[in-house]
């Protein structure tokens, strides 16, 4: 071969190889012919509308909270930069990040956060993770510290001020009474429509104050039936099912041997309770509710109801909760079951009412589950009525103490113990109180409000310890199984994942060509 068309050869061979790599894209490459624009299935509505405290879910990335929480579930400052206790924390001294902007172009003030803070203050519904119930004042010191002022000392607002627990808009999302009439938050997208009941839409903050997201555009698809939604990400017409309980475990296997998907899961803050009536025969006698617990085989469950994607509960929330969580308190002793329940049964069988509700059961296999401990607590006299209700009917019988038994998720958004010990098992607690439970104990009630506000770590962690002993003699609800979250994509989506409280990484997400 002469020199001349050695060089062209070469030329060629070493143009190919450049087309070639073109071709594969990368985290660095999205400006070929592929649309940055992601279509996310989703078995509920992400859209929860004015009167809530966020109006759109924290997965949509449109809003951000002071701090959020690691993979530990330790606080970290979020649009804060510094978090500063005083008076042994009934003070919090939080300075701002400089230079954020909301999606109005309206800046990020002491001010703003004032006003999102005491939309919260004014409307206790809209504070649903109840973060500041003790709340007494909010100033703006400066334009950039914001100074909190508690009755009781917070020592865990860093905490509670994560996610959910404090999302930040801008001023002009608020109407005088404090709905939110457009959410304007800080976060890498931004709200660009929503259909009740079908869709929500979110496209790319062009000027976030963090890294760039890749993707334009993201429409979140809610398909309430799992069946349907697996079909809509086999067929393309979604390219991901990413949330909490929006594949069944059963469905593993058919994600599994389809080349065009790929199956992910991992650990996340959510735990499965049977809820118990505490008001009402027969499980106002705490002995059945043992009996009832004991029976429960929490490892056979996961294996045959949950394709083994689930973690036994053996503490009473999540055990991604680290050194909080106390382990080995529930556990399975079919003879003590039925011993204790020779106790407490009459001659006659107990007629139960299992009220499940449907919408969750969409989400996770809670119709089977219920359909095995119907069988199962016939060992010990209990004649079980299963009810599938639709979710509104479902939270009304729950709260007029209309059922016996119920099934339902908790996630431990805050990663602080108070966030179960006070809602679920304090007697003036929203859970204990919205779901019929009505478990009342006062040296429980002692220890939810000392520990709240215990400053000594581990005096508050010797409280919490208690009252898991407390809950795991008394069973006021049951833990069944923490939550392994199934979720897929198509092939061609990179890079999505979720983290401990399953929200989706859209800020580093990307589609190759």
């Amino acid at each position: 071969m002469g020199k001349g068309k050695g060089k062209l050869f070469y030329l060629a061979v070493l143009l190919v190889a450049m087309l070639l790599l073109a071709g594969c894209g990368g985290p660095g490459d999205t400006s070929g012919t592929v649309a940055q624009e992601l279509v996310v299935g989703v078995g509920r509505d992400f859209y929860s509308g004015p009167e809530s405290g966020s109006c759109v879910h924290g997965s949509t990335g449109v809003w951000e909270s002071l701090t959020y929480l690691d993979e530990n579930l330790e606080p970290y400052p979020q649009l804060a930069e510094k978090l500063a206790p005083e008076d042994g924390g009934k003070t919090w001294l939080v300075d701002l990040r400089p230079n954020i902007r909301f999606h109005d172009g309206t800046p990020l003030n002491a001010d703003a956060v004032v006003q999102s803070v005491m939309r919260f203050k004014h409307n206790l519904k809209f504070d649903e993770y109840e973060t500041f119930l003790h709340l007494d004042r909010v100033e703006a010191l400066s334009e950039d510290r914001v100074k909190f002022s508690f009755s009781l000392p917070e020592p865990a607002f860093p905490a509670k001020a994560a996610y959910h627990g404090c999302p930040i808009f801008s001023p002009a999302s608020f109407d005088a009474g404090g709905k939110i009439v457009s959410p304007i938050g800080t976060g890498p997208f931004k709200y660009a429509g929503h259909k009740s009941g079908e869709e929500l839409e979110v496209i790319r903050n062009d000027d976030y104050w963090g890294d760039q997201p890749k993707l334009e555009r993201v429409l979140f698809k809610v398909i309430p039936d799992p069946a349907t939604r697996l079909a809509a990400l086999q067929t393309g017409e979604v390219q991901a099912v990413v949330d909490v309980g929006g594949i069944l475990p059963e469905q593993a296997p058919v994600i599994e041997g389809d080349s065009s998907l790929e199956l992910l899961s991992r650990p996340v803050t959510t735990s499965h309770y049977l809820l118990f009536n505490n008001q009402k025969p027969p499980f106002d006698d705490p002995a059945l509710r043992r009996a009832v617990n004991l029976l429960i085989d929490r490892d056979e469950l996961v294996d045959q109801l949950l394709y083994g994607y689930g973690e036994p509960a053996g503490t009473v929330f999540s055990s991604l909760a680290g050194a909080w969580a106390v382990d080995g308190l529930w556990k399975t002793d079919r003879e003590e079951a039925v011993a204790l329940g020779a106790q407490v049964k009459n001659t006659e069988p107990h007629k139960v009412v299992f009220a499940i509700n449907s919408a969750l059961a969409n989400r996770w296999p809670y119709k089977p589950i219920a359909e095995v401990m119907q069988s199962e607590f016939k060992t010990l006299g209990l004649n079980v009525e299963l009810q599938v209700l639709e979710a509104g009917a479902w939270a009304e019988a729950l709260q007029n103490g209309d059922y016996h038994l119920s099934l339902t998720p908790y996630s431990l958004m805050t990663g602080d113990p108070d966030f179960f010990f006070g809602r679920w098992v304090y007697s003036r607690g929203q859970m204990n109180n919205q779901r019929g439970i009505g478990y009342s104990n006062l040296e429980a009630d002692r220890l939810v409000e000392a520990a709240c506000a215990e400053g000594d770590q581990s005096q508050r962690q010797a409280d919490y310890a208690r009252l898991q002993e407390l809950v795991a003699r008394d069973v006021p609800l049951s833990p069944l199984f923490h939550d392994v979250c199934l979720y897929a994509v198509r092939k061609d989506v990179k890079d999505l994942t979720i983290d401990p409280f399953f929200k989706p990484s859209l800020d580093k997400a990307w589609l190759a060509q």
